[in-house]
């Protein structure tokens, strides 16, 4: 693409160089530059991109984009002058690819808890009315019938145009993406046009980033302050923070609720049970769901789904046909079934709320003892660490401390922490470091009947220790146990 024309709408200053020139690339990772790209140059909170501008000069870049001035400018090359690159990113992405949102429709969906069940619910609703959609989340990133990486929960603006360009190209109409508070403070769904945006729910996340719930609650609410007219919110309405969001929302508003009649989808009567659960709804929508999925919290989460699907155009009978064949949501209350005779369950749960949801539904679950496995990951809030062993106490029967992803912090100052929520009287508890450990030794103490509970990693396949990469799936190694336990 001509660079002006890659400019258009965009302020800059033009510090050096040519704007007569093609641009066959962006890219925001020097290692990744290639002939005639164009290199933009992003001050992280670990790493500045303005570090590596002559090595992506080196590997073929002809355009710089910067937010600072930098001592020398090569000669050849076009130096571009913004006041925030990421935000510029985003509108570099858009132009590039030339706005291939205006022929897609993104639903945007935002929250503490519940993101990536809601949106692998969504998307697998539009999958089955569409015949293809595309997800982009925590776990994994799809278009079409291709999978790909995911390395964060919202990918960086650049990678999610070219995602949609994909999409546009595949015939692909619909996207459902989890929408992080980091993303949208760090510009990465800046100007992005949503069909929709959800909200699930808000309890204290991220303070270590965000500082106050106030202001993690504001960046939170940039996804539906963004809204035109003619889109439309859909809300949590017995969340305490509905009105918030209803007050900064642009777009029509639409709510669901699990027994508020004046929402715009409820439930009239539900059950849950071992396999699943079921739910007569009222509203715009009145028919019978059936769910392999536990948990009042996912009735909740498939309100969301549903009433999304339904303001999108799709006919009731393709979202009960959708949610009824979802076995589960990988790492989400996934079941672990290795012919042992009490229960194991993996979850995501890494929030006091969340914890609490995952457990007020596991005491209501048959069972005999409840055993809880936890920790808490490093470098992030600490003020969660005493309140999920507060959850932890009160719910379970036998609780194991373990290592979450302690990164760069030593696991045993955030043990500290987390003991500081038990009662001094407390002892139902033990600390196993070592994770895989922790896992075989909740397994090996399980008795017939007992739930195991395997709690904040969920889907995730590596552990950061000493801010390096281990693999380790919970879910393998609860299987792997089973299998020894047995003789297998």
């Amino acid at each position: 693409m001509e660079l002006k024309k890659l400019l258009k709408n965009i302020d800059f200053e033009l510090k050096k160089g040519s704007l007569n020139k093609t641009i066959t690339e962006l890219k925001y990772d020097s290692r990744e530059v290639e002939k005639d790209n164009m290199f933009i140059a992003i001050s992280g909170f670990e790493v500045d991109g303005h570090q590596f501008i002559t090595q992506a000069i080196k590997n073929g870049a002809t355009a710089i984009i910067t937010e600072k001035d930098i001592p020398q400018y090569e000669s050849g090359i076009t130096y571009i002058k913004v006041n925030n690159s990421r935000k510029t990113m985003a509108e570099l992405g858009k132009n590039f690819f030339e706005d291939p949102l205006s022929e897609i429709k993104l639903v945007g969906i935002t929250g503490t808890n519940g993101k990536t069940t809601t949106s692998y619910l969504l998307y697998n609703i539009l999958k089955e009315a569409a015949g293809k959609a595309a997800l982009f989340g925590t776990i994994k990133n799809i278009i079409g019938d291709q999978e790909l990486a995911s390395s964060r929960t919202t990918p960086e603006s650049i990678d999610l145009y070219r995602y949609f360009a994909q999409m546009r190209e595949e015939g692909v109409k619909y996207g459902v993406m989890e929408v992080s508070s980091h993303a949208l403070d760090l510009y990465r769904v800046a100007g992005m046009k949503f069909e929709a945006a959800v909200f699930t729910n808000i309890s204290p996340e991220h303070l270590d980033y965000h500082k106050t719930l106030e202001n993690y609650r504001e960046v939170k609410s940039r996804l539906f302050s963004h809204l035109s007219q003619d889109k439309f919110a859909v809300i949590n309405l017995d969340d305490s923070n509905a009105d918030y969001i209803k007050e900064k929302s642009g777009g029509q508003k639409y709510f669901y609720s699990l027994d508020s009649e004046v929402a715009d989808l409820y439930t009239k009567d539900f059950k849950l049970h071992q396999r699943g659960m079921e739910y007569k709804s009222g509203g715009r929508i009145e028919s019978l769901f059936k769910l392999r999925l536990g948990g009042i919290f996912n009735i909740y989460n498939s309100l969301a789904s549903i009433l999304t699907a339904n303001l999108l155009g799709v006919e009731a009978v393709s979202i009960e046909k959708a949610l009824a064949e979802i076995d589960s949501v990988p790492g989400r209350f996934e079941i672990i079934n290795a012919g042992q005779n009490f229960q194991i369950v993996v979850d995501y749960a890494h929030t006091p709320d969340g914890m609490k949801n995952v457990l007020e539904t596991a005491a209501a679950m048959d069972k005999n003892r409840l055993i809880v496995l936890f920790g808490c990951g490093g470098d992030r809030d600490r003020s969660k660490r005493p309140a999920m062993a507060e959850l932890a106490e009160k719910y379970a029967d036998y609780t194991i401390v373990s290592n979450d992803n302690p990164r760069s912090e030593d696991p045993e100052k955030i043990f500290t922490e987390i003991k500081s929520g038990f009662s001094e009287s407390f002892a139902d508890y033990e600390i196993i470091a070592d994770r895989k450990q922790a896992i075989q030794r909740a397994v090996e103490i399980a008795e017939e009947d007992d739930l195991v509970m395997l709690l904040g990693r969920g889907h995730e396949q590596y552990q950061i220790l000493n801010n390096k990469k281990i693999e380790l799936d919970d879910r393998q190694v609860a299987y792997e146990a089973v299998s020894a336990l047995k003789g297998i």
